[in-house]
């Protein structure tokens, strides 16, 4: 692929491998951003993308934001060894200020700003002190506004341009302009989404590459993207419902809510754990783009000497938020002394929440038995030397503190809370799980490992074993098998995903059964496997009732419901009639409805009258 110059650039787009795996697609990492003081989601994307360019797979991270210190960042990153040095990342800004894709449509922008327009701004780039950007504004009109994105020779790239209707402000209309470096338009698009799908699009052009997302934001754009060639998988970082919601039937998180509705969208979803995994099909059915891929944490390769560990020393490591509930960690610490057991708390990391933690530590009189470290860049050594991390968290995605513990061989004490804890604690094995709150059985179990050697050193051990599980090569292998796996699929799922499916009639026979009729379209697709499912609402075990269609023609099949289904599963909520679909080994599960345009519904009075709402 080439420069607007005729030179090849593809180096830029992705860095070269020393022992390139030539069977294998380069994969881009996606986020929005990459902001200073940057939190897990946005270090594992950078992490992830330099354990794929070690193990031969070309990649590069992928932003869009318009960041005048982006360059600044970078060699920070570079600096502290978070971004690879030949990992490349690639910013929707620089790309375009810096190459021309050669689609031009031939005619010059589309001038918004007269005379009556004024600048408010103008923002430099930090590298060099280059114009960046030049605000513009419309007096009297407040919505109303324009930026004119600046390559380094002066010359204009990017128009975004809000201009007011007629003087009614649902009538004003948004323009970004892509500009080549000889004044011609490349392109004229009416909202941000379009740009932003459209650099993946130029990007995945030139490096033939798969897509990772792990920003939920950027997901919530590019859900829609498509590409003919490319892979497209979403990672959750996080649950799907809101902090504190149940699984099964609690608000979704706002963030997630794209992702949730458009999930037959991605050709793959992956969860850090099989629990949240288990957690989402449940609810929202089972399909076949879901894998469970931890993140990668890499330990010693031997374990510590046993020897080393502090005799009294326990270590919480995480920010200070309110969801990683310190407090009630510190009362734990309390309980242990008093109970005459030494012991002194370590906590590394930072947060809002540090003064009132701080002033807590003095309300329970414990200042002599907890320091506080702030961040540090040891966090493997403390980890080295201490006996016990504990964790109180109210909710967890997955716990890398647990997984970097049992990795230096550290023995997890944890409140047994959605999602992480449980899926790398075995109870009594490799660490405690303790129920949420149970503050007397946790303290009690902090005690037994401080004070037997013998089954804090086994712990140790075990735990230090398991963590094999979730080293780099192991993850990168996984990912490996889910990105091979989704292009094989790929045809079978879009086939899957295309089908339509609604109830075309019902019929009541004297004995109390039910014919449902459902028509289903599937496209020239052959079914594999089709079969209607009866579950109980909110009741997350068990796969329900599956009945087999008694006969079908033209696209309609039938469905005898017996009339005792309600009394096959008696306990619970509501049965939810689902369409389970199947083409080779992949299913989609589809929620039951009518046709969109019915405009009314039949149901049953309490004395089995039909009524219509």
């Amino acid at each position: 692929m080439r420069h607007d110059s005729g030179t090849d650039f593809s180096d830029w787009l992705q860095g070269r491998p020393a022992d390139a795996r030539h069977s294998s697609r380069p994969v881009l990492m996606v986020t929005w951003s990459i902001q200073e003081g940057f939190g897990g989601m946005t270090a594992m994307c950078l992490k992830r993308a330099g354990l794929f360019h070690e193990r031969g797979i070309p990649s590069a991270v992928v932003t869009f934001d318009a960041n005048p210190d982006l360059a600044t960042i970078r060699t920070k990153l570079l600096e502290s060894g978070r971004l690879h040095p030949d990992v490349p990342l690639l910013n929707l800004h620089d790309f375009y200020a810096e190459h021309s894709p050669a689609r031009p449509q031939g005619q010059a922008p589309r001038r918004a700003r007269g005379s009556e327009w004024v600048e408010s701004a103008r923002t430099l780039r930090s590298r060099d002190g280059s114009l960046f950007y030049v605000d513009y504004r419309l007096p009297g009109h407040e919505a109303a506004a324009v930026r004119e994105y600046h390559r380094s020779d002066g010359t204009i790239y990017l128009i975004d341009s809000t201009l007011p209707g007629d003087g009614d402000a649902a009538a004003d209309s948004r323009t970004l302009e892509l500009v080549a470096p000889d004044g011609n338009v490349i392109a004229t698009l009416d909202n941000p989404g379009k740009l932003y799908r459209r650099f993946l699009t130029d990007l995945v052009d030139l490096a033939h590459a798969d897509v990772v997302v792990d920003s939920k934001y950027s997901a919530g754009f590019l859900w829609s993207w498509k590409h003919p060639e490319a892979v497209k998988v979403v990672n959750f970082h996080s649950t799907h419902v809101a902090a504190g919601q149940d699984p099964m039937t609690g608000k979704l998180s706002t963030a997630h809510q794209k992702i949730i509705q458009n999930r037959d969208a991605w050709d793959g979803i992956t969860f850090l754990t099989e629990s949240q995994r288990t957690a989402f099909v449940q609810r929202f059915g089972e399909t076949s783009n879901t894998f469970v891929i931890s993140n990668p944490v890499d330990g010693p390769r031997t374990l510590p000497a046993f020897e080393d560990r502090k005799p009294h020393s326990v270590i919480h490591v995480g920010r200070f938020t309110k969801g990683k509930n310190i407090g009630e960690l510190l009362e734990i610490v309390k309980k242990v002394a008093t109970a005459g057991t030494p012991i002194h708390l370590d906590l590394v990391g930072d947060g809002d929440q540090r003064p009132v933690l701080e002033a807590k530590v003095h309300q329970l009189g414990v200042e002599d038995l907890v320091t506080f470290h702030g961040h540090v860049n040891d966090v493997g050594q403390r980890l080295h030397h201490a006996r016990v991390l504990l964790l109180c968290s109210k909710f967890e995605g997955q716990s890398l503190a647990i997984l970097e513990a049992q990795a230096h061989g550290c023995v997890p004490v944890a409140y047994d809370v959605d999602f992480g804890p449980r899926d790398v604690i075995e109870n009594r094995r490799n660490g405690f799980l303790v129920p949420f709150g149970e503050q007397e059985t946790a303290a009690q179990a902090v005690t037994s490992l401080l004070a037997d050697d013998s089954l804090c050193e086994a712990m140790s051990t075990q735990g230090f074993n398991d963590s094999v599980h979730f080293r780099s090569d192991v993850i990168f292998e996984k990912w490996m098998e889910a990105l091979d796996t989704a292009r094989a699929n790929r045809a079978g799922r879009d086939a899957l995903t295309a089908a339509n499916v609604r109830i075309a009639g019902i019929k009541f026979h004297p004995d109390g059964d039910m014919d449902l009729e459902v028509y289903v379209e599937i496209g020239e697709a052959n079914l594999s496997g089709l079969c209607l499912q009866s579950k109980q609402r909110g009741i997350p075990d068990g796969d329900g009732v599956e009945i087999q269609p008694h006969h079908g023609d033209d696209s309609v099949f039938h469905f005898r419901l017996p009339a005792d289904l309600r009394a096959q599963q008696p306990a619970g909520d509501a049965l939810d009639l689902n369409l389970v679909l199947g083409i080779g080994s992949m299913t989609r599960t589809i929620r039951l409805g009518a046709s969109p345009s019915m405009q009314t519904t039949p149901y049953f009075t309490v004395y089995g009258n039909l009524s219509l709402k």
